[in-house]
Formats: structure tokens, C-alpha cells, sequence
């Protein structure tokens, strides 16, 4: 068949990395590799989710700051009025005069020596937070990777299919021609030609109706890999970049899935934060202990009567320990919630690990069963089209009727139809094990 080619991408295609450990063709591998790094650059989403975990890592620069002191310091000024003095009934007072400027300074600072986990168990959150986001990237590119691979081979099939037509339309016309030659010696009827322009005119609908939806698609893969260009290059390969071989066994793929699936990093990574979440509930039982250090400068003296008009400056330094006393009552619930969670998410994980296990084992079922079936539809092509020349060859020597001839004609249409859909098919299939086994 005759290859389409567009505009070569910016770097050659032929120079990329294959991607796989089995033979598939480079050609394919090359082009699925290009539009993905091209996906990765300028998807819309792939970017929302690098600045998530770029949020991700400030989080936990914020969370490593709770490990330095907290200084405070305050200064205020303030006017006194004058006190009164009153006896014990209230009955009789005067005014007791006293300074009436005065200022206050302080200044803390408290490092923490013991919070019982808290501090390294949100840091250590924070990490798995962002390692959580670190995986919704990888899920979400591979997902856009499957996108764009689906999209790319369904306009290889739409391709394929207007080549066929080209190819049958082509030979509707050597037939056309050669009937009217036959109709013009009186041997065949002008029904007989009228039966084959129908049928070109019914090819030649079908191929506008196949060109349409290639514009659709190729709208939706530019969108999906570069939406804010206008146009983005890439190369159509020929049929006999999907002659794909050599697939491992399924052992292969499902050890790869438990190692590179990014649903199953996502519920480790859960288990592991519930776990730093009970961690932080249990800290909440524990007593904190801190360094202190404090500094004031108060003025004037009003512990003294009559007030003394002077500045008082003291400090001190110590340990102080803090409890909060409710803890008591109220953490532990916390902590059996927080222990329930735990229990929670690694019943989740094993139901991931085992919806993993059987997406892999179907999607392996459904690539060998499209391999299965691409070899049928190679016997079937090859059998159409020794039949079209055999009813051709009796036509011509009028042994045949039209009706045998479009017969055989739209049976090796649909014959080569379906085995350029069953090679696309194979593609498909094994890119959807790779999705699902983490390896796209």
C-alpha cells in the first residue's frame, strides 16, 4: 500500500528510542514515543498536575519549618490614668496619682525537644503527599499516553480504510472500462455498467464519509497533545509498522504491573499515609516539651505601692512541658478512628492489587485473541481476493454474471477492510496492556 507522510517531526523519528523489551516494529514505537513526548510538554493536564506537585514540594519546605524555634516579640505603649483607693465598703475614696506614660517589650522564643512524633510525622505527610501527586501525574500521562495512542491508531484505521477504497474504487474502474467495451460488442447489458458506477458511487460516499472523521480525529490528537499550537507534525506509517511479535508472557506483564501500576502506588502511598496520620493522633497523647526563653522590659512598676516611675527588665530561661489535658478524653477516639483508617486502606490496596491482576490477564486475553483474529482475517483477505480474481477471470470470459462480479468485489472490500482494522486492532490491544501494566 502506498504510505502517507506528513511533515517529519523536529527531530528525526528514526533516531528515537524504541519503547518496549519485545519486537514490535521500531517505525511504531518511534511514532507512538514522539507524540507522547510531545503530549508531555504541552498537554493541558500534564501541566495542571506539575504544578500540583510543585504545591506538593512547598508543603514540605513549610513543614520542615516547624522543626526551627518560634520567636515572638511585642512592644507597646500605653497612657495610665490615675488610681482610686476605696474602703472595703465603698463608701469613701480618693484618687492616688501615678505615672501615666508606659511601655511594655517582651520578646520569646521557644524550640520544640519533644512533640512526640508530631513534627517528623508531618513532614514525613507532606513527602507522601507530594508522592501521592507524584503518582497522579504518572496515572494521568499514562492515561493521556493511551489517549493519544488510540487516537493516532484510529487514524491509521480511518487511513487504511481510504486506501482500501482507493484501492477497490481503482479496480471498479478497470471493470467499469472494460464492461462498456463488452456492452458496446453487444455482450453484456448498460444495466450491467449502471450496477458498477453504483457501486463506485457507494465506495466514493464512503470515502468522504471516512475522510470527515479523519479531520475529527486528527482535531482530537492535535487537542490532545499540543491544544494551545495550532499544528503539530507527525508521520503516518505504513501497514507494516503493526506487524507486532515476540509479546512476553503474562507473568511478564503482571509482575510489571505490580511494580509500575500508578492505581497501586497510589494505595500503597494511602496506606503508608494513614499510617503517618495514626502516628500524629498517638502524638496527640504524649506530653510536649520545649526550651523556653523569654525577655521583658515593663515600665512603670505598678506591683508597688505607690507606683515606681522606672523601667523592669527580667528574663529567664527553662524547660516547660505542656499536656493538653482533653487528650484524655478525646484523642483516643481520634486514635481508633485513625487505626480504623489504616485498616481501611490496606483492605483497599489488596482490592486494587486484585482489580490490577485482572485488568492485566484480560488485556493480555484481548491482545492474543486479536492476534488470533488478525490471522484470520489474512486467511479471509487472501481467499476474498483469489475469489475476485477467479470471478473476474470467468466474467471476462462470460461465464460470469455482474451480480457475481459485485459480490466478489464487496466481499474483498470488506475482507481487506477488516484485516487493516484486525492490524490496527493488534496495536491497540497491546497498548492497553502496556497502560494497564504501567509501561506507556
Amino acid at each position: 500500500m502506498k504510505t502517507h507522510r506528513l511533515r517529519s517531526l523536529a527531530v528525526g523519528l528514526a533516531t528515537l528510542p524504541a519503547v518496549g523489551i519485545y519486537a514490535q516494529t521500531q517505525a511504531l514505537a518511534d511514532g507512538m514515543g514522539a507524540l507522547f513526548r510531545i503530549a508531555d510538554a504541552n498537554n493541558t493536564s500534564v501541566s495542571a498536575c506539575r504544578t500540583a506537585i510543585e504545591k506538593a514540594e512547598l508543603n514540605i519546605q513549610a513543614a520542615k519549618a516547624q522543626r526551627l524555634p518560634d520567636v515572638k516579640t511585642s512592644l507597646a505603649f500605653s497612657y495610665l490614668g490615675n488610681a482610686q483607693l476605696w474602703n472595703r465598703h465603698f463608701g469613701d475614696f480618693h484618687n492616688a496619682p501615678m505615672p501615666h506614660w508606659g511601655n511594655n517589650f517582651s520578646l520569646t522564643a521557644q524550640q520544640v525537644l519533644y512533640s512526640g512524633g508530631a513534627v517528623t510525622s508531618g513532614i514525613r505527610l507532606a513527602e507522601l503527599e507530594k508522592e501521592m501527586e507524584t503518582h497522579n501525574d504518572e496515572g494521568n500521562r499514562r492515561g493521556v499516553h493511551l489517549l493519544v495512542a488510540s487516537l493516532y491508531l484510529q487514524l491509521h484505521s480511518l487511513d487504511n480504510h481510504l486506501q482500501v477504497i482507493d484501492s477497490n474504487i481503482a479496480l471498479a474502474d478497470t471493470l467499469i472500462s472494460r464492461t462498456r467495451d463488452r456492452y458496446e460488442e453487444g455482450v453484456v447489458l448498460r444495466n450491467d455498467i449502471t450496477r458498477y458506477e453504483l457501486m463506485r458511487e457507494q465506495m466514493q460516499l464512503q470515502a468522504t464519509v471516512i475522510s470527515g472523521r479523519k479531520d475529527v480525529v486528527r482535531k482530537q490528537l492535535q487537542t490532545a497533545i499540543a491544544p494551545q499550537q495550532k499544528s503539530v507534525s507527525y508521520t503516518m506509517l505504513p501497514q507494516e509498522a503493526f506487524d507486532i511479535a515476540g509479546i512476553p508472557s503474562e507473568e511478564h506483564w503482571q509482575a510489571m504491573a505490580a511494580a509500575n501500576n500508578s492505581d497501586l502506588k497510589k494505595a500503597r502511598t494511602a496506606v503508608e499515609m494513614n499510617v503517618r496520620q495514626e502516628k500524629m493522633a498517638r502524638s496527640a497523647l504524649l506530653p510536649k516539651v520545649a526550651l523556653v526563653a523569654e525577655d521583658h522590659l515593663d515600665g512603670p512598676i505598678l506591683t508597688e505601692v505607690p507606683p515606681i516611675d522606672k523601667n523592669l527588665n527580667y528574663w529567664f530561661v527553662g524547660v516547660g512541658v505542656s499536656y493538653d489535658l482533653s487528650s484524655l478524653y478525646k484523642g483516643k477516639r481520634k486514635l481508633r478512628s485513625a487505626s480504623a483508617a489504616v485498616t481501611h486502606a490496606k483492605q483497599r490496596s489488596m482490592v486494587a492489587a486484585e482489580g490490577v491482576s485482572d485488568a492485566v490477564h484480560a488485556a493480555y486475553v484481548q491482545l492474543r485473541t486479536s492476534q488470533a483474529e488478525l490471522c484470520t482475517r489474512q486467511k479471509s483477505m487472501e481467499l476474498a481476493r483469489q475469489n475476485y480474481d477467479v470471478v473476474a477471470n470467468r466474467y471476462q470470459e462470460g461465464l460470469a454474471m455482474v451480480t457475481d462480479m459485485t459480490d466478489a468485489a464487496n466481499v474483498r472490500l470488506d475482507a481487506e477492510r477488516q484485516y487493516a482494522d484486525a492490524r490496527i486492532a493488534v496495536a491497540a490491544a497491546l497498548y492497553r496492556l502496556k497502560y494497564v501494566a504501567g509501561d506507556i
